[in-house]
């Protein structure tokens, strides 16, 4: 798993918001195991509720997932 913040403004707010990604997406990656991914949010993802930022990130990796999977039926 990695973490790419474009919009962060200087190392604290970029770090800030990579800290947030993790604790959002752990509870999320024992759904999903196997998933090799690259998590891009702006910035402003350090403003975001976190229940909010969770909620965002659980839907894409859903999203993720069963495009995984269905490509791995074909």
């Amino acid at each position: 798993m990695a973490f790419a913040v474009p919009g962060a403004t200087g190392a604290v707010s970029r770090n800030r918001a990579r800290r947030r990604l993790r604790a959002a997406i752990a509870p999320v990656l024992v759904d999903h195991p196997g998933l090799d991914m690259v998590v891009s949010l702006p910035g402003r993802a350090t403003e975001m509720p976190f229940v909010s930022l969770r909620a965002a990130l659980s839907s894409a990796m859903s999203t993720a997932s069963r495009s995984v999977q269905l490509r791995a039926r074909t």
